[in-house]
Formats: C-alpha cells, structure tokens, sequence
C-alpha cells in the first residue's frame, strides 16, 4: 500500500495506521525516507526525542491500565490520575506543551513516580501481583540492540515483508522492549521484571521531560545505505522499531518494510512462547496476564487448553 504513496504522505499514513505508539512510527518513517533521500520533512532530532519520551510515557501508563486494572482495581482518586497522566502526556507526545508539576504529581498518585513503587500505591499493587506470575527458562537472556541494526536491516532488505512477519537471528531468540533496554539489571525475574522495568522508565521518562539535556539513550537512529536506500530505527515503547525505504530513480517508494517489535517478543520462538511454556500459574492468574507483561501493540485474544504433567498442571 505504501509503495502507492507520495513520500511527504506515508510519515502520516503510517502514523494513522499503528494507533499504538503512532509518534514512533511516524518519526521512524520520516526519518527512513529522509536517509533515503526522498522529498520529506527532515527530523529535528531534539524534539523528535522528547516527544518519543513523551510517548513511552503514555503507551507504558496505558498499558498498565489497560492490561492489570481488572486483577488490581483503581481507587477512584488513582482513576482520576491515570487519566490526568494520560492526557498530559498526550500532549506532550503532540508537541502542545503540558503542566508537567501535574503530570509528576499524578504519578507519584498511581506509584510510578518513582524508579521503585512504594508497596501500597496502586503501582506497587501491580507489581505484587505480576511478582507471582513465574517461569522457568533455561536460556540465556538475548536483548534485541542497536548493534543488532545491520543484520536486521539487511534481512529486511533481502526477505522483505517475509522477515518483518516472522524476524529470526540465526541461533538467537531476541527480547525487545523496557527489560531489553535495561539488559534485566537489577531488575527481578519473570514477571515482576518485566513491569519493573516498565514503571522505571515511566519515571526516567519525567526526569528527562523536566531537563531534555538529560544524558540518555538515544532514541533514533537513521541511515542512508545508499542511493535511495535508507533506514531508521526507533527505540519506541514497545521496543525497537525498524522502518526500510528504497526509491526508484524517479525519487517514488519503490519498496518499504517495517518492522515491530512485537513480532520479536511474539515470535513462534521468541520470549513471549518461552514464557508460556515455562509458565506455572498461580490462583487467580491468567494466560492474558502473561501477555500483558509483554505487552504487544495490537489486541490479542488468548486460548488456552490445560493438560497434566506429573502432579503439576501447566498451561
């Protein structure tokens, strides 16, 4: 659909397309058609990575709500701040400008003011509840990283629409995302990681908000390969985000692939099937919760048949 498109116009499309992290996407595609050396909006990278930390912001607290409010209920004062939150960094995201004294102060409401959560916030409510969802892996953890880019964008570039559906790396079972970004230091395992790491960034993301000089990871990262071939790549929310562009001699889209992250932590190998089958639930806990913790970026539904092992029933 893309390849039918004026240059200037897919930054748009694509934006409209991924409802979820959007401003990644975007920003992923203008930057890819930039390096390629189409006739588009060039990328000021200062606002491009304050608005992609505004982003992270709200794709982390909407996915938190969304994914854990039915286990862990918000008192009617944490509704009334996950909303504010919401729309703050909404805001923020568009590159309208917000009150950032309310933003802080709504998180610090729900818990996630913080790198650590204070136990009885609804934050630290969550946590406690993902704390007993556990599995046992026995591989070595492998985190998706900007070292990663060039044999991700020469697969994209060889296999196409192929590779961005099903993303291998030969003998490699990569994770992207929050826990990739912090390599799972000082973080605990499984589950609770995972959301760990998620509410460490919602307050790192604050911090650099309040003081953009902040030294931090950068957020993009674009390339020209060579004459009309560039591409991008976008440490969005959900993980690492890839965009490839090639144009004709013309200056049209000849080709252009993008690829998700959810398609690594989802992959029929990846990190998400890893977890299941290591997976022991506990009372009260769901196949959906575990999907959650990984947090893809389209609505999954789950269907899940139990069958006996040993004394033990798994999932």
């Amino acid at each position: 659909m893309l390849t039918r498109q004026a240059p200037a116009e897919i930054p748009v499309i694509v934006g409209q397309l991924f409802a979820l992290c959007s401003m990644s996407q975007s920003l992923a595609a203008r930057a890819a058609l930039a390096a390629a050396g189409a006739a588009v909006e060039p990328v000021d990278r200062a606002e491009a990575g304050a608005r992609l930390i505004a982003e992270r912001l709200v794709e982390h607290v909407r996915s938190t709500v969304l994914g854990f409010t039915d286990a862990v209920p918000l008192a009617a004062s944490e509704a009334t701040a996950a909303r504010t939150a919401f729309a703050a960094g909404f805001r923020l995201t568009a590159g309208v400008g917000s009150d950032l004294a309310d933003l802080a102060h709504s998180l610090d409401v729900l818990g996630l003011g913080t790198d650590v959560p204070p136990s009885t916030s609804w934050a630290g409510r969550v946590l406690a509840y993902a704390a007993a969802i556990e599995w046992r892996d026995d591989h070595t953890a492998d985190f998706l990283s900007p070292d990663d880019d060039a044999a991700v964008v020469a697969a994209l570039i060889d296999k196409g629409d192929a590779f961005a559906a099903e993303p291998r790396l030969a003998g490699r079972r990569p994770e992207t995302g929050p826990y990739a970004r912090a390599r799972g230091r000082g973080l605990p395992a499984a589950g609770a990681g995972r959301l760990a790491a998620r509410f460490a960034e919602i307050a790192a993301a604050v911090r650099r908000l309040r003081s953009p000089a902040e030294a931090a990871e950068p957020c993009l990262r674009a390339e020209r390969l060579e004459a009309g071939v560039g591409f991008a790549a976008v440490e969005s929310p959900r993980g690492r985000l890839h965009h490839v562009a090639m144009l004709n001699g013309h200056g049209a889209v000849a080709r252009y692939v993008i690829l998700a992250p959810t398609e690594w932590n989802f992959a029929v190998e990846g990190p998400f099937a890893a977890a299941l089958r290591g997976l022991r639930l506990p009372a009260g806990r769901s196949v959906e919760t575990l999907a959650a913790l990984f947090d893809p970026c389209v609505a999954c539904d789950v269907t899940v048949r139990h069958h006996a092992v040993g004394d033990d029933a798994y999932a």
